[in-house]
């Protein structure tokens, strides 16, 4: 597959989600366009080359004069060091070996080869960006699902915590609500015995007041029943006195 300048320029990843990390954009912006600069360059300069050996070969210019391709530049793709990450990439392809001319009737040889080597450093420049462009999002991918994975297990740890947490305060509520209705049950029940001994006590000491008192009204009935025996055995007693005392004078007149 053949990679254009203008599929480079328009590639876009998408962004990762709100929490979750990646490559920092900035950065695989400035590769991306590092590799478009050079593989417009490379591009250009084949082209050049296919003209060259063109013109050439049909006798319109002289045998091309000895030139030499400039090596790529180096590309380097450094990942912020913010978060744990995959280990920074760097990309650098090597520099195409610089090729002579000689003199002579091999110059079309040579311009066959400078143009074979220039085709080949920019198909391996594009193989490299393609490669290095799919190992950013399958490292972005793995990282992106083993952070999906730890945020679930989280999730599911944090769950698990609350709803453990919460069982135990329900069973805690449970056990304290029952032994306050326990206790309360025990001084109730306490308090209505306690209360049931105090109200037999006291009709106890009713009962036997209530007794002595009648006792001692029947006690008072019976003096009485006697005070007024003797009063009237008395009273008569003193009746006959006087009836006697008063026979005695008649008699004697």
């Amino acid at each position: 597959m053949r990679l254009t300048p203008a599929e480079v320029h328009n590639v876009a990843f998408k962004k990762p989600s709100i929490g979750k990390r990646g490559y920092d954009e900035d950065e695989v912006d400035a590769f991306l366009d590092l590799v478009e600069d050079e593989l417009a360059r490379l591009i250009e300069l084949n082209n050049e080359l296919t003209s060259r050996l063109a013109a050439f070969e049909s006798g319109q210019t002289p045998p091309p004069r000895e030139v030499a391709p400039e090596p790529a530049a180096p590309v380097e793709l450094v990942k912020q060091p913010s978060e744990p990450e995959p280990e920074a990439v760097v990309a650098q392809p090597a520099a195409p070996a610089e090729p002579t001319f000689q003199a002579g009737g091999d110059s079309h040889i040579q311009a066959a080869k400078l143009l074979g080597l220039a085709q080949q450093t920019a198909e391996r420049l594009t193989a490299d960006a393609a490669q290095e462009a799919n190992e950013t999002l399958t490292t972005a991918r793995a990282e992106s699902e083993r952070l999906l994975a730890e945020a679930h297990a989280e999730s599911e740890r944090l769950v698990t915590e609350a709803t453990s947490h919460s069982e135990t305060m329900v069973t805690e509520a449970t056990a304290l609500a029952e032994a306050t209705e326990r206790d309360s049950r025990v001084k109730a029940e306490s308090m209505d015995r306690e209360s049931q001994r105090k109200y037999t006590e006291v009709m106890t000491q009713l009962t036997t007041q209530r007794t002595a008192l009648e006792q001692k009204i029947d006690d008072l009935r019976t003096y009485e029943r006697d005070y007024r025996s003797r009063l009237r055995g008395w009273i008569t007693e003193q009746l006959e006195q006087l009836d006697g005392s008063n026979d005695g004078p008649e008699t004697e007149q």
